[in-house]
């Protein structure tokens, strides 16, 4: 070989060389880029909005449905989220409605959830959320003849109210009500939680968590059984349950030390749970007892279990210190949580049509003192105390067919501190008085309209007074500074 063939042999090597040093850079680089792809399409997929609803991913679902800030990223404040109300209805497929209870309308600013048979309002700037709870079996819940109308709830038999207080407040952002989570459990009747760091919203129906709970005790009652009532235990972890006689009780399904035992045992006939409150209305199969069962729900547990001897219990007010009875002459009174009687049990009603007066928070005690009772056929008032104020003699109680504002029966801060309640003292000529609720005395009569009135934020009471007999003719005062 010359020297010329070697040289050729060297540099032909050393060009191979270099073409392998080439690719094998080029291959680093591609394994580099492939995995630094990898991991931005799992950031990304990470930081993308994902929704869970039943154990299924949701892709149809975006993060508009929760609010966002100035920049377009999901505000989180204090590690709440704020959902919104008429989107998260639509999803779930729940009943929406813009305007206050009972009214549909067009402000934006307030609207009602139908679940069930619970319609919750909300109202923005407000951390209140009440629930109008229609009598079961009034209609079939069931029943699609309606064709997703809403119903009407004063066309409703019967209704009965729950209270709640959240943290924050309903929100009104771009013409859109938002809620917390806090919030959006309580009115749609779900649970939810969002995953800041995987940006995942999770949510889970009730008819989800009772297949779980099946899933996880055998004792389980189906919710077809009970009033849909108790079916709200579920977002606690609990559920009715029921032993080999067909005695109900409350078991948890999700606290494993507690799955072969019970929150309350089986040796009901029946139970109501109130969530407002906390607590399950109760009857003993045994003695027919009616009862009331105090509930933790954060331990699961039976904190206080109170039997009284009567035909009907019901709470009075949100914290459970006072329960209207009726006994078996079907005459109503009023005790206190240890049982001592109150208000004598000797009255064909006590308390108001909640739903006649927007700014009732409770029928029975109103203002947390006022007690209405109804004795043969005239209303009269007891304070809470148990003492009498004014003999039952008036053919009603409230102005509730008021037509020049809302229908008004307490008005509190009136001159020199008093309170006032309404009376119909005249049913022919559908005159009513404002009297004293301390003391009994007339303030104001020949009334033919007693009214609530929301003005610039301000709470205003009048009443149309009669200044003339003969014509009829008719003046309107402000209760607060008029008279």
């Amino acid at each position: 070989m010359t020297l010329i063939d070697e040289n050729d042999v060297i540099f032909e090597q050393e060009k191979k060389r270099k073409l392998v040093k080439i690719i094998l850079i080029a291959i680093i680089i591609l394994v580099i880029f492939c995995v630094c792809l990898l991991i931005f399409r799992s950031v990304a997929k990470k930081s993308s909005f994902k929704c869970s609803i039943d154990g299924t991913n949701r892709t149809d679902i975006s993060n508009d449905i929760l609010l966002k800030d100035e920049k377009g990223n999901i505000l989180v404040q204090n590690g709440n989220i704020y959902v919104s109300i008429r989107k998260l209805s639509n999803i779930l497929n729940y009943q929406f409605y813009n305007s206050e209870y009972k009214i549909k309308g067009e402000d934006k600013t307030k609207c009602q959830v139908k679940v069930n048979n619970i319609y919750t309002s909300y109202v923005a700037g407000s951390n209140k959320v009440y629930k109008a709870i229609a009598q079961e079996n009034s209609q079939d819940d069931n029943d699609d003849s309606n064709n997703g109308e809403f119903e009407e709830i004063e066309d409703l038999k019967k209704t009965e109210f729950e209270y709640f207080t959240i943290a924050d407040n309903i929100r009104y952002e771009n013409e859109e009500l938002y809620g917390s989570l806090e919030a959006i459990r309580l009115g749609f009747d779900i649970t939810i939680s969002y995953d800041v760091k995987n940006n995942m919203l999770t949510i889970s129906t009730l008819d989800h968590l009772e297949k779980t709970a099946k899933e996880k005790r055998v004792d389980v009652v189906d919710s077809s059984e009970y009033s849909y009532r108790n079916k709200r235990l579920l977002k606690y972890g609990m559920v009715v349950v029921k032993d080999a006689d067909g005695n109900l009780g409350v078991g948890s399904y999700t606290d494993s030390n507690k799955i072969g035992s019970f929150v309350a045992s089986c040796k009901y006939s029946e139970l109501e749970f109130n969530e407002g409150t906390k607590v399950i209305s109760s009857v003993t199969s045994s003695d027919n007892k009616s009862g009331i069962l105090y509930i933790n729900v954060d331990s699961q547990e039976v904190e206080r279990n109170v039997t009284l001897p009567y035909e009907e219990i019901n709470e009075a007010t949100n914290k459970f210190d006072y329960f209207v009875v009726k006994n078996k002459e079907k005459k109503y009174g009023i005790v206190n949580a240890e049982g001592h009687v109150i208000i004598p049990i000797q009255f064909e009603e006590i308390g108001i049509k909640e739903e006649d007066y927007s700014d009732i928070t409770c029928k029975y005690i109103l203002n947390d003192k006022y007690v209405p009772v109804k004795l043969n056929g005239k209303w009269g008032l007891y304070n809470i105390d148990g003492n009498k104020i004014i003999e039952p003699q008036f053919a009603d109680v409230g102005c509730s067919l008021a037509q020049s504002g809302d229908s008004a029966v307490i008005i509190p801060n009136l001159k020199d501190g008093k309170t006032g309640i309404v009376f119909l003292y005249n049913k022919e000529k559908s005159f009513y008085g404002v009297y004293n609720a301390d003391n009994g005395e007339k303030i104001a009569i020949s009334l033919t309209e007693v009214y609530r009135k929301v003005e610039n934020d301000q709470e205003n009471f009048y009443i149309n007074h009669i200044i003339d007999r003969a014509t009829s003719k008719v003046h309107t005062l402000n209760l607060r500074t008029d008279l």
